[in-house]
């Protein structure tokens, strides 16, 4: 049963949790780090970049959280199946998993090497199975934990002239309704997460142009950009007892940019939201 508050509301708490973070020495995965570790959890900061994990991992620690800082190439089994038997050895077990690690490659499809597509779809849905695969194991010897895996609204909606981005989004979606069907009768919950417009290192270029900036918060119900933690809070709830009984769902946290569709279709005579 979920910790409840006086009231007998469920609280967000992952006290006591091992949750392991994949492309945490940046961006959401950073933000997600922090995050849980302040909501107890003692986390794994994976990330290719072996510095960049240390540098996130010394943060967390200095904060007073508990964390390891873990190198693997999510895309490469071998570096991914030493990683969960680092982090086992390390931890003793492994209770919850976010499947973040991304890249984006920006092409036409007509102009889009296959060496390219190939890179993409190897991070983004080879690398979230093959973590899911080792990570998850532990899991289903003790029948229980939790998986978000990090999706995107363009995995629903497509971006156009970002190759194979959008395609490899809407795997992860599937992905985690996939592991939801098979691992739920074994204990595993498993649900998406797609963020809309953040401020991110991957983002930035878009952001920083003020026009740009300007024309992107008209597309969003809030008005505003995300903050990573923001989204990091979204997962954290996913990860709890809280959301015990969500499981095989993809949460939009876009600031409601993907109900915005007919506000921003041209309507003569017809005034759009008010600002």
């Amino acid at each position: 049963m979920a910790q409840q508050d006086a009231s007998g509301t469920p609280l967000v708490t992952l006290e006591g949790r091992v949750v392991v973070v994949t492309g945490a020495g940046q961006g959401l995965g950073e933000s997600t780090a922090h995050v849980l570790s302040g909501l107890g959890a003692s986390v794994v900061v994976l990330d290719v970049d072996a510095g960049a994990a240390k540098r996130v991992a010394t943060e967390v620690a200095d904060a007073g959280g508990r964390a390891l800082a873990v190198e693997a190439d999510v895309a490469e089994e071998g570096s991914v199946a030493a990683a969960a038997a680092q982090t086992v050895e390390h931890f003793g077990t492994v209770d919850g998993l976010v499947n973040n690690a991304g890249v984006i490659s920006w092409a036409r499809l007509e102009d889009l090497d296959v060496a390219e597509w190939d890179r993409v779809m190897a991070v983004n849905a080879r690398g979230l199975f093959l973590c899911t695969k080792h990570f998850g194991a532990p899991m289903l010897a003790q029948r229980s934990g939790s998986i978000v895996t990090i999706s995107s609204v363009a995995g629903t909606v497509p971006e156009a002239r970002a190759g194979s981005y959008s395609p490899s989004k809407a795997a992860a979606i599937m992905f985690a309704r996939q592991m939801a069907v098979e691992w739920g009768p074994r204990g595993i919950r498993s649900n998406a997460v797609s963020p809309g417009i953040m401020r991110t290192p991957m983002a930035e270029r878009f952001n920083s142009d003020p026009d740009a900036l300007r024309r992107r918060l008209e597309m969003v119900a809030s008005r505003r950009i995300g903050d990573p933690a923001e989204v990091a809070g979204v997962i954290a709830f996913l990860l709890s007892d809280a959301a015990g009984f969500v499981n095989g769902q993809n949460l939009e946290a876009d600031g409601g940019m993907m109900q915005m569709m007919i506000d921003i279709l041209p309507r003569p005579g017809v005034p759009r939201v008010a600002e």
